[in-house]
Formats: C-alpha cells, structure tokens, sequence
C-alpha cells in the first residue's frame, strides 16, 4: 500500500467503509425515551390540575410582550426547521444517498403520527374541565380534531427530533449540534407562546427519540466504534507508531480488543472503548440496580476516559505492588468519544483457554490476589479469562476495566468467590480450594463463603461451574476441611420475576376491577337483598368441592388412605394455596401428607400430578360440552358462540401447528426431552390406577364433581342476584374464565380469578348483577375456607401429619 502522510508520520494508505451495526446507544435511549414519554403521561394523571396553573403563568407572562412576540417567533422558527428538514431530504436525494433519505422520511413520518397519537393519550388522561382551559384559536401547526380542539402534539417537533436522532450517527457534530440547538429553541418558544402544556414538549422528544432509537436497532447505525484508522492517528498522537492493527477474537468485556505492530516490531496489545461500550456499561448497571440488592457498584464515571484512566491508574498500582500485569505504553483519544489504552502484548494463552494449570501457577495466581487485596484492590472480574500464562508458565494478571480501589469486603469476597469457582471448573475443587487456602489463609475464604452463590457470579463462570449444583462441593469443602465458619449465603437478588409477574398480575386485576366496581352506586343494597337460599347452597356447593377434590386424589393413590384424615388434608392444602402462588403450597401440602402415611415420594409426586392431569381433562371435555350446548340456544345474547364446525376448523388448524412443529427439529427436540417423559410417566400412572376400576372413578369422578360443584356455587350466586342466564351459556362463560384465572401466578388466582369472571359475565348481563355475584362466589370459595383451612393445617401439625 502507498503510504500517506500523517502529521509528518506516515501509516497504510486503507479505506475504511463504516458497518451498519445495531448499538447499544439505541438501546439506551429507547430505554431513556420510554421513560420520559411513561413519566410524562403519569405526571398528567396524578397532576392534571397542576398544568392549569402552569398554563396560566405562561400566559401572564407573555401577555406582558408585543402581539408580535407571540406570534412571530413560533411561525419564523416554525418555518426554519421545516427547511431545514426539507434541506436535509432535499439533499439526500441530489447525492443518491436513497438509504437516508427514506429512513429519515420514514422516521419523520412514525415520529409524526406518533406525536398525534400521544396527544390523543394526553386528552384521554386529562380531565375535560381542565382540558377546556387548554383550548386554543389560531395556534400555528397545532394538530385539532374535527371538533376544533387543539391537541398538545406538535408533528413537526415530533418529526424534527426522530430525524436528529437518526442522522447523529453519520451528520458532523457541528450540524448536529445546530440543529438540536434550532430544534430545542422552537420546542421551547412554541411551548411558552401556545399556551399548550408543556407536557407535550416531553412526550414530543420522547416520541421522536422512541422512532429513532427503534429504526436504528432494526435496520442499524453507522458504526461509531474506533476502527483501525482511529486507533493508528490516536496512538501515534501520544508517541506509539503502529505498522499494523487487527481487531483480536477474545473475551474482553465492556472493550473492543486489538492487537498491534509497532514500527520497531514490538507487539501491543490494544484496548479500544468508544460510546457502544459506555452504553452498554450503564444498562448493565441499571439492569444490576434493579435486580440485586448489593452489586457492591459505585457510580459509573461521567465519561469514557474517566473509565479508561481508572484502569490505568489501578493497573499502575497493582504493577507497583509486584503483581505481573502488562505494561502500560499508551493512553489516547480515538475516534467519536473513543479512548484506547495499550499495553504490552504477552506470548501465550490465557488461563481458560489451558488444558491443565499446575499447582505452581495456581499459587502464584492466589498470591498475587492476597497482594491485591492486602491493599483493598478488588479486581472484580477475576475469572480464568483474565489470567494469562506466558510461554514459560508464568501467570499474568490482566483487564483491571472493572476494578476498584479501597473496595469493601463484600467486593473482596466476590473476587475470592469468582476465581474460586472459575478454576474449580478447570482443575477440580480439590485443587482450587487447596491452593487457594494455602496461599491466602482463612481470611480470605471467610470473606467468601456468602457470595458463593450463582447470582453473584459473572455469566461465564456460572455455566463452566454448572450452577449451584457445581459451587455446592466447594462450600462443603471450605466448612468442613478448611474450618471455615459456616455462613448463610448472602440475599443479593432485590426482585425476582415471578415477584414481577404476580405484581403485575395483581395491578392488572385491580385496573380492571376498580372501574367496575365504581359503576356501581347500590351495591351494598344488593347485597342486602341478596337471595338467602341461594346464598346458602353456594356455600353448601363449596363444601362439595372439598369431599370430591379428596375422593379424585385418594383414586390417583395405589395405596389404601383413610378418608377423613385425608379430608382434612384437603382443607390444609387449600390453605396453603391461599398463602402460595401457582398453588405450590398445596401440592407441596399433600405430597408432605402421603409421605407421612407412607406412600414413597414418587408415588405421592405422581398421584398429585395425575389428579391435575385429570382435573384438565375433566375442565376441557366439559368446556367442550357446554360450547356445543351454547351454540345450539338462541339466548347467548351479545356473546358470538362458534358453530361446531368452527370448532372443529379451529381444532384443525391446532393439528397442523402441532405437525409443523414436530417437523421443526429444535421443537421435536423440546417435546422429546420435556413433553414426551411427562406423557409417559402420567400415562403409565393411568395405566396402574386402570387396573382398579373403582380407583378410575374416584380419579375422574371426583375431577367431574369439582368442576360442577364450583359451576353450581356460581351459578347459585347468580341466582342470589336474579340473575337470567341459561346453563349452558352460564357453564361455558364460568369454564372459560376459571380457566384464565387459574393460569394467573397469584395465590388462589387472587385478582385476575375476579377480572376474569366479571369480564366474562358481563358479556351477557347488567354489572350490578354480575360484580355482587362474582364476589359472593369468591367469597364462599376463596375466603370462607380459610380459618377452616388454618384450623385442618394446624391439627394435622401437631399430630405429624403433615
């Protein structure tokens, strides 16, 4: 290659084409922009009434000004953002860059149609005598509706901002800097002189962000990493002339790693770190922050050189202390916001990568960490990928990008933690946990019995470990070989999904609930009204569910189990599932009874799973029953039943599926290991308990009268409330919805079991009717059996049945 020149150096002549990649960036202004736009609608909520009194500051405030100072600024800065978008497009097309120009078109079209959309949202979510002190004559691109009603949307903002957003990754900093300057100088001036709310300024940059950061991920941005160019003009900037760079195919966390030639033949090994890295960086600790309770992380730095002179600084400090880490030879800026630290390369492997690591190394590593931690140095990412070993075996310390000075025991105990795991998956625990405690004493191992644990363990190391099956032998090992005090692992997880979920689950119900039950005024007097009788047989229905949930779970026991002990299980079991989610206390309830009646535990496990299948068995035949049933009467009201032979398409079609998926090897595979055993091993049950008639009976019997029980006790409910519905439409909306609320993750199906029933209910009769009868049933079937539960749990403890 011909050289060319370079501030009186010279480098290969190379022309970089920049890739289309999907950034981090983008994930973290989505992130960022979804926030605002949520923030913003929440705060017009909870504080709709507020914006009343910001609006009219703002006008008295610009009453104060000329008649032309309200109405030229907006229309001038108006006019200029909209050349200046026509400008942008315009030039797009002249230099046949096509790409561009449709994704800014596209971009600034979403943007806008968003932006009228969100102004809709923002009516909706304002009161209507607030929202008429909002309205408006003669503002200058404000969006109304046919009813004249100006909306707090501007498209043009909206748009304007999609576009910047779109074009930062390939637009000059100086144009983009004067257009976000143009841009934020018209939001702000149209806000104050409008006299709309300035809610709409928030939701109008967040709408464009949100079109922008969504288009970037799906069809990419300009790569805005250093490249080998970047990395040859910054290096050379503080002393270090290149020949050559290579991008280099290791495990390097938050960087992108090269490696170099210098001109005098010397290797460098070069860390290059640019905004996708600092990106990157912060969503990882925000996803830490709201998942762990103590991450043991400080704030990130303000900049990306903040980061890379942490590292140098703390790699500077561990060579002083003697520990072998790469010399630093460079620290420079490159590219967009980018920085590179280079060190000297080393010849060899890094520890992962070995096939065998001798107890020499293994004690020289160890030692190295008692230097480091002597001094309060926590590495934090002390894992067998940053331990390299030279051509002559000797160990090197390596990536100080996430370490920390004056660290806290919790940050040592993690690293002592870390490495102990990553190593034990290469040279077995013996050796791990030997060396370790020959080389650093009990101190160090003290400090890291809590955090051996799963949650507290980079990514890699838990899988080579195999989780907390893999960590379990050097705990036991640390306590009874080494004297390690025992210690309960430390909680470190703040929320779990399931947490998440049934949360969720709950604030849905009670969204739906809570409009429901305002509708209605009487509500109590109903309830005072209420038919006794009817009241009375729903409770008696409830009291059925209970004999026949146990005759159904004594057939699917080979094994003779008295009655009224396992009665009284029943009832504690219920109890457990009103305190558990997904009814895990329930089944762990009677799984713990037949153990101690001496049924072993597979056969106990497998008679409670068979009583489940059962019970769906039983759930979809009758659901099936009473759709036929429904769709043959002409009194389904609003509610639209499926003839039988869309029934029967629909089917159909869920045949294929299923073909199609055994025909897809990764779903074939799926069924082979999860699906098929289970089918076996309940059809295999079956089988046993079909050789006893009886016992089959009890089984789907005592299934059949739990699900018609409950369907009697709704529909004595109903009845309660005069109610008019016919049985088999009643039966079919009872099957349907009782089937969505126990898929629901809250105990007893709590929330979403109410939502359910009332939405489907109210398909076919009044709210007033429906909401009393719904809670009456819930109340007969849910709430009433609990002090009878609690009493059943509590005896079968104390005589050690349970």
């Amino acid at each position: 290659m011909a050289p060319i020149p370079l501030e009186g150096a010279t480098v290969p002549a190379v022309h970089f084409h920049r890739r289309h990649v999907r950034s981090p960036v983008d994930v973290l202004r989505l992130v960022i922009s979804l926030a605002l736009v949520g923030i913003g609608l929440l705060v017009a909520n909870l504080f709709d009434t507020a914006f009343l009194g910001l609006r009219d500051d703002g006008v008295e405030l610009m009453d104060d000004l000329p008649s032309w100072a309200n109405d030229v600024p907006p229309i001038a800065l108006a006019v200029i953002v909209a050349g200046a978008v026509a400008t942008a497009l315009g030039w797009m097309l002249l230099t046949t860059r096509y790409r561009r120009f449709l994704l800014l078109s596209v971009g600034f079209g979403i943007a806008a149609g968003m932006s009228i959309i969100g102004g809709e949202l923002i009516v909706a979510v304002i009161d209507d005598a607030v929202w008429q002190a909002f309205e408006v004559d003669g503002v200058f691109l404000r969006y109304y509706d046919g009813m004249g009603r100006v909306h707090p949307g501007d498209p043009l903002l909206a748009g304007s901002v999609a576009m910047l957003g779109l074009a930062s990754s390939y637009m000059p900093h100086v144009l983009n800097r004067r257009f976000a300057v143009l841009v934020g100088a018209y939001a702000v001036v149209s806000t104050l002189t409008s006299g709309v709310p300035a809610l709409g300024l928030i939701t109008d940059v967040g709408v464009g962000l949100i079109t922008a950061s969504l288009l970037l991920l799906i069809f990419g941005r300009h790569d805005l990493a250093p490249d080998e160019l970047d990395i040859l003009r910054g290096l050379y900037a503080v002393g270090l002339q290149l020949d050559s760079v290579e991008p280099l195919d290791v495990d390097a966390r938050g960087s992108a790693p090269w490696t170099a030639v210098t001109s005098d033949g010397r290797r460098v090994f070069v860390k290059a770190l640019g905004r996708d890295q600092r990106s990157a960086d912060l969503l990882f600790r925000f996803y830490r922050w709201v998942r762990f309770r103590m991450t043991g992380d400080h704030l990130p730095f303000a900049t990306v050189r903040g980061a890379v002179e942490h590292e140098a600084l703390v790699s500077l400090q561990a060579a002083a202390l003697g520990v072998a880490t790469p010399r630093i030879v460079g620290v420079a800026e490159v590219g967009v916001d980018g920085m590179a630290l280079a060190y000297e390369a080393l010849e060899g492997r890094s520890a992962d990568r070995a096939t065998e690591i001798d107890d020499e190394a293994l004690i020289s590593i160890w030692n190295m960490v008692k230097e480091l931690h002597s001094k309060r140095i926590a590495h934090r990412d002390l894992r067998l990928a940053n331990i390299f070993l030279d051509t002559d075996n000797k160990a090197w310390l390596i990536d100080f990008g996430f370490s920390e000075l004056a660290a806290s025991d919790q940050l040592l105990g993690t690293d002592v933690a870390e490495l102990l795991a990553s190593t034990a998956a290469v040279v077995g625990t013996e050796r791990a946990v030997a060396a370790a405690h020959v080389a650093t004493g009990l101190e160090e191992l003290e400090r890291a019995l809590p955090w051996l644990q799963p949650l507290a363990l980079s990514t890699a190391t838990r899988q080579a470990i195999g989780g907390d099956a893999g960590l379990e032998p050097i705990r036991r090992m640390l306590i009874e070989q080494c004297g390690v005090p025992e210690e309960p692992p430390q909680r470190i997880q703040r929320v779990e999904g399931k947490t998440v979920f049934i949360l969720a689950t709950i604030a849905l119900s009670a969204w739906f609930l809570f409009p429901q039950l305002a509708d209605i005024d009487n509500i109590w007097d109903q309830v005072r009204d209420a038919s006794v009788p009817w009241a009375l047989a729903a409770i008696g229905f409830s009291i059925i569910t209970y004999v026949a949930a146990t005759a159904s779970l004594l057939g699917a026991i080979p094994a003779r189990v008295r009655f009224r002990p396992a009665l009284a299980a029943q009832l504690a079991s219920s109890f457990a599932n009103r305190v558990t989610p997904a009814k895990v206390g329930g089944v762990a309830t009677n799984i713990r009874y037949f153990q101690k009646q001496g049924v072993p535990t597979a056969v106990s496990v497998t008679a409670v799973g068979l009583n489940a299948v059962a019970g769906a068995i039983v759930h979809v035949s009758l659901t099936l029953g009473f759709l036929l049933l429904a769709s043959r009467t002409d009194d389904t009201g609003s509610l639209t039943v499926p003839s039988p032979r869309t029934l029967g398409l629909a089917l159909g079609v869920v045949g294929v599926v299923l073909l199609v998926s055994i025909a897809i090897p990764r779903f074939r595979r799926l069924m082979h290991a999860h699906v098929l055993p289970q089918l076996r091993s309940g059809g295999a049950a079956i089988r046993t308990i079909g050789r006893s008639p009886g016992r089959l009976v009890l089984l789907f019997g005592g299934s059949a009268v739990i699900t018609m029980a409950y369907l009697f006790a709704m529909a004595a409910s109903l009845e309660a409330f005069g109610a008019d519905i016919s049985f088999p439409l009643l039966a079919l909306l009872f099957l349907t919805g009782s089937a969505v609320a126990n898929a629901a993750p809250t105990p007893g199906g709590l929330g979403a079991a109410e939502a359910a029933l009332i939405a489907a209910f109210s398909t076919v009769e009044e709210a007033e009717v429906v909401v009393p009868a719904v809670f009456l049933y819930r109340f007969v079937t849910f709430w009433l059996p609990i002090l009878p539960g609690w009493i059943a749990l509590t005896g079968l403890r104390r005589a050690d049945a349970i």
